[in-house]
């Protein structure tokens, strides 16, 4: 199992080349490559699962590419040889979906839920959603492309504050990161991102009446082996939810 960040133009150049990891099907045991294109906040939650259809699918490889969804969307919209699409929101899986490269309708096979980020021991006591108005505080977002970034929007507005960020980044790790490294005070990331997030974060809850549920869709992409399907099938399968559960995320 593999995980990389692709570059748009090498995977269009493979697709147009008939790279092996888009053959249409494999058969007689032959080897095969599935290529999942996963939310980052996936990553943690996929890998494990990729090892799991792996161990139980000797022939099949599974290649992660992990990056925002509207990212991955874009890759996908310009011809990135990609066999399974697994995204934080339904806009980009609608997105794709547009681009009539879905080969099956999409499921939803997970949620997830906001949190503060703040560095650990929270010294700026941060407490809600409001103290992300002090200007005094350094914060750090998701841009509004992103899933993260417009479901942290859809909170803000819910809590009725105006919070101006310091950076706008284009996935949520790049907002961990920050915190972590004291860049910046406070962000708005999934609480499955902080609970992966080790020591140097923690998280503040937000109230259910103004937080946002983020939804998740997967489906197999036209061209894509059989084995992506069943990928699909391991992810909404009860051993798939109980790994998801096991990092957070909320039942589908």
């Amino acid at each position: 199992m593999r995980s990389w960040g692709v570059l748009v133009g090498v995977l269009v150049v493979s697709a147009a080349c008939g790279s092996e990891s888009s053959s249409p099907s494999s058969s007689g045991g032959d080897a095969v490559t599935v290529t999942v294109f996963a939310a980052s906040s996936l990553t943690d939650a996929f890998e494990e699962i990729g090892e799991r259809f792996e161990s139980d699918n000797p022939a099949a490889t599974i290649r992660f590419n992990f990056l925002a969804s509207s990212d991955l969307a874009a890759q996908i919209e310009e011809g990135a040889p990609a066999s399974v699409f697994a995204s934080a929101d339904e806009a980009n899986m609608t997105r794709v979906g547009d681009a009539g490269v879905l080969a099956s309708d999409p499921v939803v096979f997970a949620r997830n839920q906001l949190e503060i980020i703040v560095t650990a021991g929270n010294p700026q006591n941060v407490s809600g959603l409001e103290d992300l108005e002090d200007s005094s505080l350094v914060i750090s977002l998701c841009n509004a492309e992103c899933p993260a970034g417009k479901y942290a929007g859809e909170a803000f507005e819910n809590a009725a504050v105006e919070v101006d960020a310091d950076s706008l980044e284009t996935e949520v790790k790049a907002v961990i990161t920050r915190v972590s490294l004291g860049e910046a005070d406070a962000g708005i990331v999934y609480k499955t991102d902080i609970d992966a997030a080790g020591e140097k974060v923690e998280g503040v809850e937000i109230p259910e009446s103004d937080n946002v549920i983020a939804t998740y869709p997967i489906a197999a992409l036209e061209g894509s082996p059989s084995e992506a399907r069943d990928f699909v099938d391991l992810v909404t399968s009860d051993p798939g939810q109980g790994i998801l559960r096991g990092f957070g995320f909320l039942p589908r």
